[in-house]
């Protein structure tokens, strides 16, 4: 939920949607994503159909502030099985 400054590094976070989720009328756009477990809502950028991240299996992708950030979304989507089917790390430095 941190504003990432400019010219601070962006880690990321990038998702595989969850059989059934989907956010194709969203797509190249951020969109907000509610975590349940953990009450509250955040940005996610949802990848286009013709771009390189989602030809690689990524539907969804979070900008996060630091690897700190990103250990704890990582926690939170692994808890949402509803919405995520699996996660990995990327750098978008």
């Amino acid at each position: 939920m941190k504003k990432i400054k400019d010219n601070e590094p962006v880690f990321g976070l990038s998702v595989k949607f969850a059989e059934g989720v989907d956010y194709s009328d969203s797509e190249g756009t951020i969109i907000q994503i509610e975590l349940n477990t953990r009450n509250t809502s955040v940005p996610m950028i949802v990848t286009a159909r013709d771009s390189e991240a989602k030809t690689q299996g990524t539907d969804g992708i979070f900008a996060l502030c630091s690897e700190k950030c990103g250990k704890k979304m990582k926690e939170t989507v692994t808890k949402e099985l509803t919405t995520f089917k699996e996660f990995k790390d990327i750098s978008l430095n």
